[in-house]
């Protein structure tokens, strides 16, 4: 897996978002650098494609209702 980070956006292999790679914060599963997804407000790890954070239950969040289950899913043409 190859993790840039360049003009504010990330991109593991070849998938791109905006958002940065964390310095000071790893997984709590295998202590990996922890990414911020700027589209979903949250913190994932990469190597174990998980959300580091459940979804709030507020009905008019901007973030959580579009989030999909795993960080790294293909975005729909």
């Amino acid at each position: 897996m190859k993790i840039v980070e360049k003009y504010g956006k990330v991109i593991i292999d070849d998938f791109e978002f905006y958002g940065q790679i964390e310095q000071e914060k790893y997984c709590s599963k295998c202590k990996f650098n922890l990414v911020y997804y700027d589209d979903f407000d949250a913190y994932f790890c990469p190597k174990c494609n998980i959300w580091t954070e459940s979804k709030c239950s507020d009905p008019n969040c901007k973030y959580c209702p579009n989030r999909p289950e795993t960080p790294l899913t293909r975005k729909k043409a």
